[in-house]
């Protein structure tokens, strides 16, 4: 899990930035007696299935893996400045422990020990930035709220919990979650005593909002992060569906035996290639060309300026029918469009299972 693949690598980001951010810390309960009556190989099989399940909630709910130190995990939600972090973190947090409460009766059985973990989360300002050397940078984050973070997951031992957030994240999320109870403890280097709370779950509503809206299944295959669009038999041969992600539409053609997907936004002037709005609304606003066309051979045809493009590849076919002074006809107030020729963004597609997945990075 690269966190490096999740993030714009801006200069103002590697020099390092204040951000606001959630602070997830797992750890492993007595992992040290657990260790010891394993053999290193069935460790490190341990380890690795639990963390692979891990990384994908993490990546799932918007956050990234900013560290594994044994059998510890550190993680920062935030660090795209997405409003939802806290929620987000909260979400991840949850769905951890179901998957390890999911997996504690194959560890059972397979090595008859009992596996459990505790997490703790905390929210606030971060110095967010690359450190390194040479070849080795990595992005991390540093501050008085990560140290915090990792306080607070050692704090569920006493309390004897599983999951605690400090009362700067509780203040973000208060609305959204059910709070079990509370502790006040006095943390390491902190002299005053401090309340963690315990969460219990998110509000229906708000657990049906988040869960329903944006993440889908997804899994990661061959260097790529694949999510399920929808099952095969939901689209006829020659149908289309739009997708809608967080930061942009994906169209999905279905074509005599394959897929093909590609982001809806025509590369000239990132105008949507097909139309979302119903054709009762398009008919009402009376825009030109008002589809796309898809040829026998797989090219796409743009509805605005007819530039055809490979929908395998996303390379440029045909550009567009254009003017002597590289205007298009119509559309002369968007200026020269002849250069900055740019490819269609496609995206691969497989089947399995029965559902069609689309490969987005």
């Amino acid at each position: 899990m690269m966190i490096t693949s999740q993030l714009g690598a801006s200069a103002a980001t590697r020099c390092g930035e204040a951000k606001h951010v959630a602070v997830f810390f797992s750890d492993i309960v007595d992992f040290t007696a657990l260790s010891e009556r394993l053999s290193p190989y069935d460790v490190m099989y341990l380890l690795n299935r639990y963390f692979a399940q891990v990384g994908d909630i993490i990546e799932q709910n918007g956050g990234f893996i900013d560290k594994l130190i044994g059998d510890g995990l550190m993680a920062i939600f935030g660090i795209d400045d997405q409003p939802d972090a806290p929620l987000r973190a909260v979400n991840a947090a949850l769905q951890t422990l179901a998957t390890v409460d999911r997996l504690k009766p194959f560890f059972a059985s397979m090595y008859g020990i009992d596996f459990d973990i505790r997490i703790g989360l905390n929210y606030g300002e971060a110095v967010i930035g690359t450190l390194g050397f040479a070849g080795n940078e990595r992005l991390t984050a540093i501050g008085d709220v990560v140290n915090l973070a990792s306080r607070v997951e050692a704090a569920n031992k006493d309390a004897g919990t599983r999951l605690l957030i400090s009362e700067a994240l509780r203040d973000q999320i208060a609305d959204k979650v059910e709070i079990g109870d509370f502790v006040r403890v006095r943390l390491r280097g902190i002299g005053e005593r401090t309340s963690l709370f315990e969460i219990v779950r998110l509000k229906p509503e708000i657990d049906a909002e988040l869960n329903a809206k944006g993440l889908r299944e997804t899994i990661r295959h061959g260097g790529r992060r694949w999510v399920r669009a929808f099952a095969e038999d939901e689209l006829q041969p020659h149908e289309r569906r739009i997708l809608d992600f967080e930061d942009y539409d994906i169209v999905v053609v279905r074509g005599s035996d394959s897929y093909c997907a590609f982001n809806n936004a025509c590369p000239h002037l990132h105008l949507p290639l097909y139309e979302r709005r119903s054709s009762a609304q398009a008919e009402k606003l009376k825009l030109p060309h008002m589809e796309s066309t898809i040829t026998a051979d797989l090219g796409l045809v743009c509805r605005w300026h007819q530039s055809c493009f490979d929908l395998s590849t996303g390379e440029i076919r045909g550009w567009a029918r254009l003017q002597q002074d590289g205007t298009a006809p119509g559309y002369e107030v968007a200026g020269d469009i002849s250069k900055n020729r740019a490819k269609l963004i496609v995206y691969p597609c497989r089947k399995q299972d029965g559902f069609v997945w689309i490969g987005l990075e």
